[in-house]
């Protein structure tokens, strides 16, 4: 059975309902997820460790995570949905920079509030990608909190990016269920 480590977004946690998605449809594989923070270096460290110590197959995250997913140097296959790419550009934009905010989703260790402040958006300058010939974005034309990023995109994995008329910005059920959610499709491409 194949390993998949999801990584949630901004403001949200491992018990979101992405992820509670993914796990009740994906049977045939054993699904990871952990919580992330705002700090991009100790949280993809934490992917980039937690991939090797648990021989993680394939890769994936949402927006933030979409993020750290194709930043983190691992060499499996990688699937960013909808991912910011530039974070400390997209971030600043938010309503909720600068603020106590409260999470979407209950987290691990209980804190359910934090507050980004712009000079924490200065961590994400200078972090590279990490693409390799097995890293596929997934994103939506009409995305309402990113925009429409398909050029950038393709820019970075060329022809394994794809199209998904099944997103806004936050993830349907359509895009998880089998067989035909968008995430499926793409997944499955990998192989089992």
């Amino acid at each position: 059975m194949k390993k998949l480590l999801y990584i949630h977004g901004f403001r949200s946690s491992s018990r979101s309902s992405t992820i509670l998605g993914i796990k009740e449809s994906y049977s045939d594989y054993e699904i990871h997820a952990f919580d992330v923070t705002h700090h991009p270096k100790p949280s993809i460290k934490k992917i980039e460790d937690y991939v090797r110590e648990h021989d993680i197959d394939i890769l994936a995250g949402t927006s933030l995570g979409g993020f750290y997913a194709l930043c983190a140097r691992v060499d499996i296959p990688k699937i960013a949905v909808n991912p910011v790419i530039y974070p400390e550009h997209s971030l600043s934009f938010l309503p909720e920079i600068g603020h106590v905010v409260e999470y979407y989703n209950p987290r691990e260790d209980g804190v359910q509030t934090f507050k980004c402040v712009p000079e924490d958006l200065e961590e994400f300058k200078g972090i590279e990608k990490y693409i390799t010939p097995v890293t596929h974005i997934i994103g939506s034309s009409s995305d309402e909190l990113l925009g429409d990023l398909s050029e950038q995109y393709r820019k970075l994995v060329g022809n394994r990016f794809h199209v998904s008329s099944q997103l806004g910005h936050r993830i349907t059920p359509e895009f998880i269920s089998i067989p035909n959610g968008d995430f499926y499709k793409v997944l499955n491409s990998l192989g089992k």
